[in-house]
């Protein structure tokens, strides 16, 4: 019931921002009008404590196509063991979203990152027949589509799902799946 709980909140706490800003055909807008900010943010606390950022900058580079980088930071403390489980997650990530604008007034979109993450994984040594924490970088590369709902000239909501094509089990990923989803908004 805990883990529902937890579960619930997390979803409900944490939000995500992207922008869908779109150069108009034949505009030349300046620099300052390409660059777009965002990230995620969440937070649940409890015999689970965890807190989760992961600020973005994105560059529109041509009229629905934008790239752009983040950094990412994960406090977790679980309290349900004795002496109390604490660790740090830390990496960054680059991204590429393309706009598709085939279907008119359904505003989708196809959306690639490689994430590198810094953390403890679980790992098990053959010849001990024990198991331990090992601190290192472990990569993955989602791919995957979603749709954008704008409001105004920069600002909307987004569904995403993305599939983490390198996933190999929870041992060597912060995440228990290779799936994602996101939900959020932008301004």
């Amino acid at each position: 019931m805990k883990k529902t709980f937890t579960i619930i909140i997390l979803m409900l706490v944490s939000f995500s921002v992207f922008s869908q800003v779109e150069i108009e055909k034949g505009e030349k807008p300046p620099l300052k009008d390409r660059i777009y900010f965002g990230g995620g943010f969440s937070a649940t606390f409890g015999d689970i404590t965890s807190v989760y950022v992961s600020p973005i900058v994105g560059y529109m580079i041509t009229r629905g196509l934008s790239g752009g980088v983040g950094i990412t930071y994960q406090y977790y403390k679980n309290n349900w063991y004795e002496p109390a489980y604490e660790s740090h997650s830390y990496g960054y990530r680059l991204f590429l979203r393309q706009n598709l604008n085939f279907i008119p007034r359904l505003p989708l979109f196809v959306y690639g990152e490689h994430e590198s993450l810094n953390f403890e994984a679980v790992q098990y040594n053959h010849n001990t027949g024990e198991y331990y924490l090992s601190r290192g970088w472990y990569p993955r590369l989602m791919l995957g589509a979603g749709i954008f709902a704008p409001f105004g000239r920069r600002g909307g909501f987004y569904f995403a799902v993305l599939y983490d094509v390198m996933y190999s089990g929870s041992t060597t990923s912060a995440y228990n799946s290779p799936w994602v989803y996101r939900i959020g908004f932008s301004f």
